[in-house]
């Protein structure tokens, strides 16, 4: 895709899909960045989007299944291991989902605006 407007840094990480074409894939698992693009070559042996979808789906999740939990046994009288039980397993499961995700956005959005660690020469 030379040459070409490279995709929205939404639309790619979203689609988990690499940040330079948008066509080849950025995972070879479940969480693991693929070394390079499979399209367009893209390296992505640097890649490393830190802790910060981990906080991003932390506090996205918590803030739904708090209410649930809630609203599961005040509002719905569930019985309290009934009302945990289904709680956890909408935690695990949103947090299992909203992960790749958020992670590929974060990388599309750090390749985009070509974010880096810092190094001694940037000092200097």
């Amino acid at each position: 895709m030379t040459g070409a407007q490279p995709p929205s840094a939404w639309a790619a990480g979203l689609k988990l899909r690499c940040p330079q074409c948008g066509q080849g894939a950025l995972f070879s698992g479940y969480l693991k960045f693929r070394d390079t693009c499979a399209a367009c070559g893209a390296d992505f042996k640097a890649a490393d989007a830190g802790d910060g979808p981990a906080v991003f789906v932390i506090l996205i999740v918590g803030a739904i299944v708090a209410p649930l939990l809630i609203i599961l046994q005040f509002g719905l009288e569930l019985p309290g291991w009934m009302a945990l039980t289904i709680t956890m397993v909408a935690a695990i499961a949103l947090c299992l989902a909203l992960l790749p995700p958020f992670k590929a956005v974060l990388f599309a959005f750090q390749w985009k605006h070509k974010a880096r660690e810092a190094t001694h020469a940037d000092i200097e």
